[in-house]
């Protein structure tokens, strides 16, 4: 019985938290496109809902401790001469999950397609 009821409340913080990713996912914006903070390549186009249905919003959005205080990027960086550069700021973080997680783009031309 014990261990019937261990599966079961399992199950359901489960579906909580696939659930809670999702409301989460349905409020990211979709593909924006990353023009601040350029130099001589191309801007980038990135994909938000596809990143936010599956890594934790607080990963990238490193500044807030819930969710109502999400700023985009640019509230900081390139803003704010205390925070890194746009472009130091996306390098390191992206660059470093991409090749934590062994995938996702991690050389100049697979981003700046342009």
């Amino acid at each position: 019985m014990m261990r019937k009821l261990a599966v079961i409340m399992i199950a359901v913080a489960v579906a909580m938290a696939f659930a809670f990713s999702l409301a989460v996912a349905a409020d990211a914006p979709g593909k924006i496109m990353i023009e601040k903070g350029k130099d001589k390549k191309s801007g980038v186009s990135f994909d938000h809902a596809k990143h936010a249905g599956t890594i934790d919003c607080f990963k990238c959005h490193h500044s807030a401790k819930a969710k109502e205080e999400i700023k985009d990027c640019f509230s900081c960086h390139g803003s704010d001469a205390a925070a890194p550069s746009v472009k130091d700021a996306f390098h390191k973080t992206c660059q470093a999950c991409h090749k934590a997680e062994g995938k996702g783009p991690t050389k100049c031309k697979e981003c700046h397609a342009g």
